[in-house]
């Protein structure tokens, strides 16, 4: 689940950044990956062709919401609660599957505690990554959002910054070495 902050406080060269994360973190999915890309200011748009849910990480599922991205401009206010819950939601029913969320933005909302306190048992049950574009990003509350999350939160202060932070998400967000390991002790 990819969630794309277009609002106005994304302009210049933020949203440029935040589009080509966007941009290769889909192209970087596999076959048997199952995603969804929302991009929201005051509105939550979603890719013109891709079903409603989930869809396979199909070459042509890719292309379409690579496509969806490259419009992608800078409009709007900060409304992050209901791009959260309906990305949530999606995930909800990812079952057999390692469920994550990853959120791009400035972080620049208003109702942080709100919006933690409202979805915080909702978020313990998907691995959230947050990527912060900004020289003046809202840290402590992207840091906070992953952490809840089992995620991690990358800095983009600057265009330098970009390439650096995009492996470390790539290697982050792919598919795990070890899942679900329990430690028993004998004797």
């Amino acid at each position: 689940m990819l969630l794309l902050d277009r609002s106005h406080s994304m302009a210049g060269w933020k949203i440029v950044a935040a589009r080509r994360v966007s941009t290769r973190i889909v192209d970087t999915l596999s076959s048997t990956d199952r995603f969804a890309v929302l991009t929201f200011g005051d509105r939550i748009d979603r890719a013109g062709g891709l079903a409603d849910g989930l869809v396979e990480a199909s070459d042509r599922h890719r292309y379409r919401a690579i496509e969806h991205l490259a419009r992608v401009d800078a409009r709007g206010d900060t409304e992050l609660l209901a791009p959260l819950r309906q990305g949530l939601s999606l995930l909800r029913g990812s079952q057999g599957r390692d469920a994550v969320l990853v959120l791009i933005t400035d972080g620049q909302v208003g109702n942080e505690d709100q919006l933690l306190r409202e979805l915080s048992d909702e978020l313990q049950h998907v691995r959230v990554h947050t990527v912060g574009v900004d020289q003046a990003v809202n840290a402590g509350f992207l840091d906070r959002l992953a952490n809840i999350g089992g995620g991690h939160c990358e800095l983009v202060e600057s265009e330098d910054r970009l390439d650096e932070a995009m492996h470390a998400m790539q290697r982050r967000i792919g598919a795990p070495l070890a899942h679900s390991l329990a430690l028993h002790a004998e004797g």
